[in-house]
């Protein structure tokens, strides 16, 4: 279906945080996922890693990315290109944030702390 409506857009909260799908290859975005992940005051990502690229632009609020071991300051409307198997993580800054994320279908999620690897609902 070309139009999905904003009221049948899935959302997922994952580690206090709120993900809402815009299109994935299961709902018949075949060649990419783009979705938005709201941050909560002071709540982050925490660090990881893709097989892909990970591209996102800070639509709303404020925060800072880690990309190894630099740190960046974000404010709304800057955007961020994430190399495969680059460790990242984001903090939301004090009135929180809010990204739109983009990637491939299928792009595994790495997390740090215990290594699991997973593809997202939002992403497959």
């Amino acid at each position: 279906m070309p139009i999905e409506r904003a009221a049948d857009h899935p959302t997922f909260e994952i580690g206090g945080n709120i993900v809402t799908s815009y299109a994935a290859p299961a709902r018949g975005s075949g060649e990419t996922a783009l979705f938005r992940i709201d941050l909560p005051a002071g709540s982050g990502l925490p660090p990881h890693r893709h097989d892909h690229f990970d591209v996102f632009t800070l639509a709303e609020g404020s925060g800072e990315v880690h990309l190894g071991e630099d740190v960046h300051e974000l404010m709304a409307g800057d955007s961020v290109v994430i190399p495969p198997g680059e460790l990242h993580w984001m903090q939301a800054g004090e009135g929180g944030a809010a990204i739109v994320v983009t990637m491939l279908p299928g792009t595994k999620l790495i997390r740090e702390a215990d290594g699991v690897e997973m593809v997202p609902p939002w992403v497959s």
